[in-house]
């Protein structure tokens, strides 16, 4: 029987159900309003898809959030634990980001960014068959390389089984 363990959970899976999800890891930071963090989704997509499309799908909601100042700086293909993939470094400023979203939902609270708090987001992708993982990394960008390492250490750990 196929079993989960995150961190201090541990459940064993019915035969026939699939693990799909996401995962918040954050990272230690000295800044309390500041919360380092990485998303993690695993899904099964229903068909196999070519990477390439797959990536340009992601990018492009990416690009049509609507953020105003978004630079997508690096894109490269990767592998890792056996698994192709594609990998995009960008960055925006984090006011922009409240802006759209007071725009969005006129009437609801937003929060009070200053604009110049600038935000570097690294995208990494990798399909097999029909398993899709996506690894959405936000760090501030004046301390990018600070967080940039360990999240480097972090992919390099990811086992696929």
């Amino acid at each position: 029987m196929p079993k989960i363990e995150i961190g201090e959970l541990s459940a064993e899976i019915p035969e026939g159900w699939n693990s799909q999800g996401m995962l918040t890891l954050t990272l230690p930071s000295d800044d309390p309003n500041v919360k380092p963090n990485i998303i993690l989704t695993k899904e099964y997509l229903p068909k196999t898809v070519d990477l390439g499309q797959y990536f340009n799908r992601i990018k492009e909601s990416i690009k049509k959030r609507g953020i105003k100042d978004l630079k997508i700086s690096d894109e490269k293909d990767i592998a890792i634990s056996g698994m192709r993939g594609k990998m995009m470094i960008c960055s925006w400023d984090v006011s922009a980001m409240a802006e759209m979203m007071q725009q969005q939902n006129p009437g609801q609270p937003a929060p009070s960014i200053k604009p110049g708090q600038m935000v570097k987001q690294i995208q990494v992708t990798l399909l097999k068959d029909t398993l899709a993982i996506n690894m959405t990394a936000s760090f501030p960008e004046e301390k990018f390389t600070d967080y940039y390492k360990p999240f480097q250490g972090f992919l390099k750990t990811l086992k696929v089984l």
